[in-house]
């Protein structure tokens, strides 16, 4: 009758919710792309690490988060592929419109690299300039791994980086 599938609360990448593992004395946010540092939140709590899932397409949620949560520094931990980058991208977009800069993580010089057609990675670069991504948006460090990823058909997985050595807190 409808002609629907399912109703929009069944769909859980229906854009409006947000993850959050809190610790007591938070020294930075990080925004993660994949669950899995959240799902094991012990180590990122002792290092002052608040985690906050809102993003893998879900960024709508960061419209609404006022000012004053957004006080201490704010990180973003993604896949270094087309489709984290790309998300990345519209995260530091939302928040240059509050004012607020984000940094990108940035995995290690010996990080493992993968070929973009592994079975479970659908993330593919495009045949534009730079994978059609925003340079601006990125150092110019940064500018020349994504170029190497680009080249060698290859990506970075999240969990590969060492997220609390990399931030050193």
């Amino acid at each position: 009758m409808l002609e629907i599938e399912y109703f929009p609360e069944k769909d859980p990448k229906n854009k409006q919710w947000r993850l959050v593992v809190d610790c007591l004395n938070p020294k930075v946010i990080v925004l993660c792309e994949n669950l899995d540092c959240l799902k094991v939140p012990l180590e990122y709590k002792k290092n002052n690490i608040e985690l906050w899932y809102v993003v893998g397409n879900n960024t709508k949620p960061l419209l609404d988060i006022p000012q004053e949560k957004l006080q201490l520094p704010i990180f973003y931990f993604c896949d270094w592929d087309f489709n984290g980058l790309k998300i990345y991208s519209q995260v530091k977009h939302i928040f240059k419109g509050k004012d607020k800069n984000i940094e990108i993580i940035e995995p290690l010089d010996n990080t493992k690299r993968l070929p973009v057609n592994v079975a479970h990675h659908k993330s593919k670069w495009k045949e534009e300039t730079f994978s059609s991504l925003v340079k601006d948006d990125f150092n110019e460090k940064q500018i020349n791994l994504i170029e190497q990823l680009i080249i060698n058909d290859e990506w970075i997985e999240e969990e590969s980086i060492d997220l609390i050595g990399t931030l050193s807190l």
